[in-house]
């Protein structure tokens, strides 16, 4: 059963291509210009991929150097951080000099 529905498949497929052909089907010409604009429109989508490609690559390369600017910050801030609590340290320490060498100042004068 299966094979005579292929088969009767296969026969109306090949009457509608010879009916077709009778009808008039694209002349050499037509085919080719089809050809022609379809491997145009092969090529453009091949350019466009390559376009694609190199600038997703570039786009990734900027992703990578922004990663590597802001870790530099970072670390940049830290050191800075580290730098600041080291100025506010000095500064206590130059505030207690000051306190002590007006303490002893006012002893001085007192004498």
């Amino acid at each position: 059963m299966n094979n005579v529905s292929l088969n009767s498949k296969t026969a109306g497929i090949a009457l509608a291509l010879f009916l077709g052909l009778l009808a008039g089907c694209a002349s050499t010409d037509d085919l080719a210009n089809v050809k022609r604009i379809a491997e145009s429109a092969q090529s453009t989508a091949t350019q466009a991929q390559q376009t694609a490609e190199s600038a997703k690559a570039a786009a990734d390369q900027a992703s990578q150097k922004a990663d590597q600017a802001s870790q530099k910050a970072g670390q940049a801030s830290q050191t800075a951080d580290q730098a600041s609590a080291a100025i506010a340290k000095l500064q206590q320490e130059v505030d207690a000099l000051k306190e002590e060498m007006d303490r002893m100042f006012k002893k001085i004068m007192q004498k």
